[in-house]
């Protein structure tokens, strides 16, 4: 007998239609479910520029993270995927997966509230209406039609659909080390990694220099977790492709950056944030008003006070921690500034 398929719902649809929420909702209801899920958005891993890492080449370079992903995942109860696919070619195409994937649609007025109401421009909805056009002339996956549904009805049509069992998945090893230049800029919770490195990646973009992106806590959305090994595994199989679209430089945000990290590098630079107790309390702050990107598993967009000085008093803690820790690294104190000035002194480590 063969060896069971790992079963895959992937939600997908245009911009608005709700796949990330409803992917995030089921990777978190199957977690609190007590069954073992993993959870990955495809955007995050395409994150390399300029050409060939946009344009056409996008979606290929995607899918085929994907599937070195998921190769990692083999043997986990349910996997989760959401993300925009090609209409040409919609398919995870491998004999070790057993894929459902679900086209999320609603009307187009209710389309339009939901892609306004989180802030995308009035200007970009002729493009998004196209899209969805698009998407229905495909005619790919299952439709769902999400029209006045809350999220959470969404996702609980579609849980009763995965398979929740206990478990655990060994991840595999990441190989032997490979070559950079590695950049990697650790630091406390809301100390303003992400915001810094992202901006200093979109300038090296506008340079036209071909350099990748790695959110390490955006590859670690599996239950149970935490798990370094997994995504020791995951760094290297993403580094591998962007290496293979081109790229020839990697930059990787990550609260703390683990030895299962470390050695799936020849050799790397870290970059450390530090900053005082007042700034990392109002980047906090700042950061529940919403301004910043909306990843997955972010506590605290629209979180209350309580949440808010609890997130501030353990983000301290870990920079006194991390203070005390050492290392080779390049230390910034980012006390005081502004987003602009932290993303131009990383850029200025980048530049030696």
């Amino acid at each position: 007998m063969g060896t069971a398929k790992t079963p895959v719902l992937w939600t997908t649809g245009a911009p608005g239609t709700g796949k990330s929420t409803t992917a995030w909702g089921l990777y978190r209801r199957i977690g609190e479910a007590g069954g073992n899920v993993a959870y990955v958005d495809i955007d995050q891993l395409g994150l390399i520029g300029p050409p060939p890492g946009g344009g056409d080449a996008s979606h290929a370079i995607k899918a085929a993270n994907l599937l070195r992903v998921l190769e990692n995942l083999r043997g986990t109860a349910q996997l989760v995927v959401s993300g925009v696919v090609d209409p040409a070619k919609p398919y995870i195409e491998s004999r070790d997966f057993d894929l459902t994937l679900v086209r999320l649609t609603c009307d187009r007025d209710e389309l339009e509230r939901r892609f306004l109401g989180r802030g995308s421009p009035a200007a970009a909805l002729p493009d998004l209406f196209a899209v969805a056009d698009a998407y229905d002339r495909a005619g790919f996956g299952e439709e769902m039609d999400t029209t006045g549904q809350r999220p959470e009805d969404t996702v609980e049509a579609l849980f009763h659909r995965c398979a929740v069992e206990a478990g655990s998945v060994r991840p595999p090893d990441p190989g032997l080390p490979l070559p950079g230049p590695v950049t990697v800029v650790t630091g406390p919770t809301a100390v303003g990694k992400s915001t810094a490195a992202f901006s200093a990646l979109r300038d090296l973009w506008e340079r036209d220099l071909p350099v990748a992106y790695v959110d390490l806590a955006q590859l670690g959305f599996a239950h149970p977790a935490p798990d370094p090994a997994l995504e020791a595994a995951h760094l290297s199989a993403v580094w591998r492709g962007y290496r293979d679209a081109g790229a020839k430089r990697l930059i990787v945000v990550a609260r703390e950056f683990r030895p299962e990290h470390r050695r799936v590098f020849g050799a790397v630079t870290v970059v450390h944030f530090d900053a005082d107790e007042p700034t990392l309390t109002e980047r906090v702050r700042r950061r529940a008003e919403g301004e910043s990107a909306l990843l997955a598993g972010d506590e605290l967009r629209g979180a209350p006070p309580g949440v808010r000085d609890r997130v501030a008093a353990r983000a301290v803690a870990e920079a006194a921690r991390m203070r005390r820790s050492g290392g080779d690294r390049v230390v910034l104190d980012t006390s005081g500034q502004e987003p602009a000035e932290t993303a131009a002194a990383l850029l200025a480590v980048l530049a030696q």
